[in-house]
């Protein structure tokens, strides 16, 4: 009987809340009641014996996903795996993911892992592992068949919009912990920085970082968050603070409980920085990313070149619950100083949510086609909302490879790796400054490249590499150079034929008028 009263007195406590508030209330308890009718009726009569933690968690995750694309349930077994993110470390392919009409989505290859060097792009969808189907896979068995130790391959089928499915065979590796991927000086003025996350130590990394190039004399800073899926915001926040010298919002969240509604105000310190800045973003940043673009933008103290944002602007609040899972709750949403949401629309469902990053022209319209409304920024100049940083100067990548060059590049091999493996007996002592600028792979070298290719039974069309040869040619030299110096110089030398860079290096006299008319 005593456990009996501890059953009936939440119930009485339910009715209590909710019975006597509204109809819609009872509406609610109405739906509770049903709910429990349906999981009494599979457990008595469904076929076979269920699981029915598996189940209730199931519908959990249903539950939140009917509210927005950002809130989600974090089961017990997944918890420490979700904390790792931005914690610890894990071997595994490297993709931020969501499952979309039943099929794994890439979000954003994680730079620097195995997805991101395969050249998996945001909307992927693996639609088989290991050759069985991955359709209707749960997010447990994602990371179950996904991660593996370093060095085990695992193959996926990506469909790709526009292009035929192909198959991929990844080989899994320790997942960066790291926030700062490179620092080095582009020339003798500029500072590059690229940051593919958001996590406990990303402000102090990109502190050292800055350090370290203005003892190297550097007089303006590219900030790289291409791909970066955001993270911690007062991460964001304090970099922001890094280069804001007023006491401007550099963000603000609207919510409708206590605590949710802030604005979060920069502090004028004798170490803010005065040089001028340009931020590099795609439709893989998002978040965090998304915070710092666009306080930079609104308060005129960078240029944003690239593409238009991922678009994710809700804010939200991890609840630990009784029984060692958790569930982030979204309970606010984020604003740019100048009031922009940065939230995209998700009302015509997740998939459209999604797909729509591949759409044309995101820059001028929405995803109805109704262009975005405007905004001033500090010194009055026009920016867009609707979900989203729209960059100052818009610079699509436009990279269109050819079957036989995506089939080299995403070898399970990593050919371009083992191939640079034969080029570093020819660098003797060079100076990396004297590789960047004098050593290439002349036809006699080519010829090799493909002979050797034909030795290890690798299928290609001579006339599709040769088409794409000097995209290739950088990614063989960029590995010799992350080889011979060191992770660095991997993402020093593909700036090579990086053409988003090569534009936002225009931009500097802009983003110093800028800083002039403050």
């Amino acid at each position: 009987m005593k456990k009996l009263r501890y059953i009936v007195l939440p119930i009485l406590v339910i009715v209590l809340v909710f019975g006597f508030k509204s109809d819609t209330a009872k509406d609610h308890f109405r739906k509770m009641k049903t709910l429990s009718q349906v999981i009494r009726l599979v457990t008595d009569n469904y076929v076979e014996e269920v699981d029915m933690d598996d189940l209730l968690e199931g519908a959990i995750v249903g539950l939140l996903e009917r509210l927005d694309p950002h809130s989600t349930y974090i089961s017990e077994k997944n918890f420490e795996t979700v904390q790792e993110k931005f914690e610890g470390e894990f071997d595994g392919i490297g993709i931020e993911f969501a499952i979309l009409d039943g099929y794994i989505t890439v979000i954003t290859p994680i730079p620097g892992t195995p997805s991101d060097r395969a050249g998996l792009q945001t909307g992927d969808k693996l639609t088989k592992i290991d050759g069985e189907s991955a359709y209707k896979i749960t997010q447990k068995e994602v990371l179950t068949k996904l991660r593996g130790p370093k060095g085990s391959k695992v193959e996926v089928t990506i469909m790709r919009s526009g292009s035929d499915d192909f198959d991929v065979t990844l080989v899994r590796d320790k997942i960066p912990i790291h926030s700062v991927l490179a620092t080095f000086m582009i020339d003798d003025e500029t500072g590059y920085v690229k940051v593919n996350r958001f996590a406990q130590t990303t402000a102090k990394e990109v502190g050292e970082a800055l350090e370290t190039l203005e003892n190297q004399g550097m007089s303006q800073l590219l900030i790289d968050l291409r791909n970066n899926g955001g993270g911690m915001m007062d991460q964001a926040i304090k970099i922001m603070d890094m280069f804001i010298n007023s006491r401007d919002t550099l963000l603000f969240t609207k919510g409708r409980i206590r605590g949710s509604s802030q604005a979060y105000k920069a502090r004028s310190q004798y170490s803010d920085k005065d040089y001028p800045v340009v931020i590099l973003i795609n439709r893989g940043s998002a978040s965090a990313s998304e915070i710092v673009s666009g306080a930079f933008q609104d308060l005129d103290r960078g240029i944003v070149v690239g593409e238009t944002s991922f678009g994710k602007g809700l804010v939200q609040r991890q609840y630990p619950l009784s029984d060692g899972s958790a569930s982030r709750i979204t309970i606010a949403r984020y604003y740019t100083p100048s009031g922009r949401l940065i939230q995209r629309p998700y009302d015509d469902g997740l998939d459209n949510y999604y797909t729509d990053l591949a759409k044309e022209n995101r820059e001028l319209s929405d995803s109805t086609g109704t262009e975005r409304p405007h905004f001033k920024t500090k010194q009055g100049r026009t920016v867009y909302g609707g979900g989203g940083i729209t960059p100052d100067f818009y610079v699509e990548i436009d990279l269109d490879l050819t079957p036989s060059t995506q089939t080299i590049l995403t070898h399970s091999d990593r050919l371009p790796f083992n191939y640079a493996d034969k080029l570093k007996s020819n660098i003797g002592d060079m100076t990396f400054a004297e590789f960047a600028s004098s050593f290439s792979m002349n036809k006699k070298d080519r010829k090799s490249f493909f002979k050797w290719l034909e030795a290890k039974e690798i299928e290609f069309e001579e006339s599709d590499l040769e088409e794409d040869w000097d995209y290739i040619e950088n990614r063989i030299l960029s590995e010799v150079a992350s080889s011979v110096w060191g992770k660095s110089y991997f993402y020093q030398k593909l700036l090579d034929t990086d053409k988003q860079v090569k534009e936002a290096l225009n931009h500097f006299e802009d983003a110093q008028k800028l800083i002039s008319n403050r």
